[in-house]
């Protein structure tokens, strides 16, 4: 049983008052006498009869039924840690962190508008190089424009270094200007502080995409990045700071102008948005 998960056994039931050792998530044993308490209290909330259990089965249950209290689901509390109770426990983990419920991907519903006609990154990539007038392939750079961000921003990779512009490709500049300007009205400089907001990660960069063949989206100088380090590539809803229920409005503003978030669409990349729709 993952320490994390022992930590939150205690804590839920130091709460409830049925232990009174450490919160410290090790295993001790006035841990294993409360855990048997609650299994022998509960019995019909039991998947299975508890004889027999080995005292990590009977942790592992008591573990699903404090999940159960906390309207976190984690399957039957048969004692077997599989996916349903790790959902959970990644599920209470967020909440314990944060003090929000998270907002679960499969929740998710994002906007599906493109009033700016952006192009589709189909096999091949022609859309693009024809709607940006710039074909990587063929080296050089493409156009970009500078539009100014009403907040100031740290770079990523030099956090001493400052900006309060992102040079775009031109035909969204328009677009950034009005997304920008939303954002700066709907948060104040504490909530984007605390969103990540303030940490540039970047727009243009002629690359390939990270383990594929196909040029990346800031190749075309149409994607934009914000706090890598809180948002990594890999990291689904569960870790990125950007899937936060608090991040709703942001991303409502970059949807309502057709920008795609690999986040909301694929629940990965969330530090990314893109003014490139997904085919």
């Amino acid at each position: 049983m993952k320490q994390g998960a022992i930590r939150i056994l205690q804590q839920e039931m130091d709460a409830a008052g049925k232990y009174t050792g450490p919160i410290d998530g090790d295993l001790n044993a006035t841990l294993d006498t409360a855990v048997a308490q609650l299994i022998d209290a509960r019995p019909a909330e039991l998947h299975g009869t508890p004889t027999g259990w080995s005292t990590a089965r009977k942790r592992v249950a008591a573990f699903q039924l404090v999940c159960k209290d906390a309207e976190f689901d984690p399957g039957p509390a048969d004692g077997l840690w599989g996916s349903l109770t790790e959902s959970a426990y990644a599920d209470f983990r967020f909440f314990k962190n944060t003090g929000e419920r998270p907002l679960n991907f499969r929740d998710i519903v994002p906007l599906n508008s493109n009033p700016n006609g952006w192009p589709t990154d189909r096999p091949g990539q022609a859309e693009l190089f024809d709607f940006f007038d710039f074909n990587p392939n063929r080296g050089g750079e493409p156009a970009t424009k500078i539009v100014r961000v009403p907040w100031t921003m740290k770079l990523d990779w030099d956090r001493s270094a400052k900006t309060s512009k992102i040079g775009c490709h031109p035909k969204l500049a328009e677009s950034l200007e009005r997304v920008l300007t939303k954002i700066a009205d709907r948060y104040d400089d504490a909530a984007r502080r605390d969103m990540g907001l303030d940490i540039y990660g970047g727009c243009k960069a002629v690359r390939k995409k990270r383990g594929g063949s196909t040029w990346s989206t800031h190749s075309f100088a149409a994607a934009i990045d914000f706090d890598p380090s809180r948002n990594k590539l890999n990291w689904g809803w569960d870790k990125a700071r950007l899937a936060r229920a608090d991040c709703l409005d942001f991303w409502t503003f970059w949807e309502q102008e057709g920008w795609v978030s690999l986040g909301r669409e694929r629940n990965f990349d969330w530090m990314h948005v893109q003014a490139i729709k997904l085919p």
